[in-house]
């Protein structure tokens, strides 16, 4: 028997940036509200972020927010603690 995967939605809410230097985005998963990061590593290596400041992160983000959400999606099958960082190594 296949199991299916949660839909899975992004609201249109604002990005965060947390102290780690990661970009928090809203996901509702289920019916439940998710947070969701991607770190700068992977905004640098894929999605042009020149520098760990705020400006540069949400310019990248905005940017590639919807291949960063496909990848939320391919990924979330696969998280166990809830909170899923999306990283450079999910690019390759």
């Amino acid at each position: 028997m296949e199991i299916q995967s949660p839909e899975i939605e992004f609201p249109n809410s604002q990005p965060t940036i947390t102290p780690n230097a990661t970009v928090s985005f809203d996901a509702i998963i289920g019916g439940q509200n998710e947070a969701c990061e991607i770190s700068f590593e992977a905004l640098k290596d894929h999605f042009g972020a020149s520098s760990d400041k705020h400006h540069d992160l949400l310019a990248a983000f905005i940017g590639g927010k919807t291949r960063i959400h496909e990848i939320a999606r391919q990924k979330w099958p696969d998280v166990v603690d809830r909170c899923l960082l999306v990283t450079s190594v999910f690019y390759t």
